[in-house]
């Protein structure tokens, strides 16, 4: 394979103390499964308040429950990023279906810094700013469609600093994502984690593909929606490449989500890496396709290729963005969150349990405190670039130390 390589070479400082632990839970109730979930993840911290807690449920809980459960099981005064996962919450041992999740970690003071607006990027970019003025990274999260604002927000704020993150997710497309904080959650929220020079650090993200020969032009976009490639309407280039699979939505409009999920569209960039794009849905009888990133106009489009992935559940993905993250960090990790694409999800379907117990990536991974979320959008810094760029169809991993 020929993998899109993400990953920002950070400056690394000693953190004195940093500990960490995870906790899972698919208890029926949301109040017996949080508290089990933070129990375990508690359990070696000793006292006070951990520095950060990164929490995440699925769709199938009352959301706002869930967070409010979160608030009372943590010590008093936890800061909290959280946003809700696609189906299921990750393990090491496979999915949790209906599962909610909590990673705390614990480092010096300062070590981490949260935002949050309800819907206002700018708002949640200056809070951080105020709270932690030159972090070495920023951790996101934010709703679809909102990704790449946020991004561009960032990227003025905190010049040449480098963004991870992973999208608020649900099970069917219909709205039900949230954002969650210690104070609220909200479907158009923005949380944004800031990183300080304290604790050790590495992120990669992975488009685990191989481009092919196919390459067309995107001669007229907008944002997310194309529509012509190569001077003709975008819907009758991506009808001849998918076939009849698509036939109704290209007809009718709708989305094209499980079709095209094993064949990412990539943009080459200067730099030679790619960014890979999930073809979404068409627009019926206007001919025009959208995506869930932005594709600039002129963009050259290389349809790429997911070999084995999908049948293997991407676990080598999965252990190499492990490996590339800690090469970054330079030392071994105290916690780990996997950043998986919802759309990559749909791919493998029960295979992504094979994924996540992969023999080489548990090796790697068993015994550390490491929560994975499945994502509608997954945003990195380009390692050559780097810039920060909103992304999909991606396997990404975020280390602490």
């Amino acid at each position: 394979f020929i993998y899109t390589l993400i990953f920002a070479v950070l400056q690394m400082s000693t953190a004195t103390s940093t500990s960490a632990g995870f906790g899972f839970s698919t208890a029926k109730s949301t109040s017996d499964a949080v508290s089990e979930a933070v129990a375990s993840a508690t359990e070696k911290l000793g006292s006070g308040a951990p520095s950060i807690a990164f929490i995440s449920s699925t769709v199938t809980r009352d959301v706002e429950e869930v967070r409010t459960e979160f608030v009372k099981a943590l010590p008093n005064g936890t800061p909290i990023h959280g946003i809700t996962s696609s189906g299921a919450v990750l393990t090491c041992s496979g999915r949790k279906s209906s599962g909610v999740g909590c990673l705390v970690v614990k480092s010096d003071d300062g070590a981490f810094a949260t935002a949050y607006d309800f819907e206002d990027g700018n708002k949640a970019a200056a809070s951080l700013k105020e709270k932690m003025p030159s972090p070495q990274a920023i951790f996101m999260g934010a709703t679809p469609g909102a990704e790449e604002g946020v991004i561009e927000i960032l990227s003025k704020e905190f010049p040449s600093v480098p963004v991870f993150g992973g999208t608020a997710a649900d099970d069917d497309l219909s709205g039900a994502w949230k954002v969650m904080s210690s104070e609220t959650s909200s479907g158009t929220g923005i949380s944004l984690v800031g990183i300080g020079d304290s604790v050790k650090f590495g992120a990669s993200m992975l488009g685990p593909y191989i481009p092919t020969n196919n390459i067309v032009k995107a001669t007229k976009t907008e944002g997310r929606r194309v529509f012509e490639i190569d001077g003709k309407p975008a819907a009758d280039w991506a009808y001849e490449w998918l076939g009849e699979d698509i036939k109704d939505q290209f007809n009718d409009g709708g989305l094209v989500l499980p079709q095209t999920a094993q064949s990412p569209l990539g943009i080459k960039q200067p730099s030679g890496e790619y960014v890979t794009n999930h073809l979404a849905a068409f627009g019926g009888a206007e001919k025009f396709i959208d995506f869930f990133a932005p594709i600039p106009e002129g963009s050259e489009l290389v349809v790429m290729d997911s070999g084995d992935g999908p049948s293997t559940g991407y676990g080598a993905a999965m252990s190499d963005a492990y490996d590339s993250a800690k090469a970054v960090m330079g030392s071994d990790p105290s916690a780990g969150i996997l950043v998986f694409c919802g759309g990559m999800a749909i791919a493998v379907g029960d295979n992504l349990d094979t994924g996540l117990t992969n023999k080489d990536f548990l090796s790697k991974v068993e015994g550390l405190p490491m929560m994975g979320m499945t994502c509608f959008g997954e945003q990195a810094c380009l390692a050559e670039a780097k810039t920060n760029v909103q992304r999909n169809l991606s396997v990404g991993m975020v280390l602490f130390g």
